[in-house]
């Protein structure tokens, strides 16, 4: 009990030192509210965030009001990144004075090549293992994962 309580001693004061070295390696990158620059107030930024948020909103609700699978991931997928268009823009603006422009845009940069992949991928998944679609009489398989119109139209019957 004596050693675990000096291990978890001695680990707390590397973590107080590399927190202190970081903190010092970073001094060009300070708070916002510690180079005097305010992120409140533009308008422009409020107004993309905002836009973001509604689209975020409109997901949320299309993932609990539709009936598939496949259509609450389309709502997700999509409607997720349109509002991450605003959220990063809005991000963008604001922290423009404090030249953090380019982190932002690099991290929507890889959130717009992640999102969409990583969506279709999901759906693909659940096609190939026989998640059914919805099927309308004009649907078309392309794959023909599911099987002919006479193999579903006999599993029926």
């Amino acid at each position: 009990m004596n050693a675990l309580a000096t291990l978890a001693r001695r680990a707390s004061w590397w973590v107080v030192i590399a927190m202190t070295a970081v903190a010092r390696a970073a001094g060009e990158n300070a708070a916002p509210a510690e180079r005097g620059v305010s992120l409140r107030g533009d308008p422009l930024a409020e107004g993309l965030i905002l836009f973001g948020c509604v689209f975020l909103l409109a997901a949320a609700i299309g993932v609990l009001r539709f009936p598939d699978f496949y259509v609450r991931l389309h709502a997700s997928t999509k409607l997720v990144t349109l509002g991450g268009l605003g959220i990063f823009g809005g991000a963008a603006i604001a922290f423009a004075p404090v030249q953090q422009v380019s982190r932002v845009l690099l991290i929507a940069l890889f959130f717009f090549l992640t999102a969409p992949l990583s969506g279709y991928m999901i759906a693909r998944s659940g096609y190939l293992r026989g998640l059914e679609p919805y099927r309308e009489d004009t649907s078309v398989d392309d794959w023909g994962a599911l099987g002919s119109e006479a193999e579903a139209a006999a599993q029926d019957a």
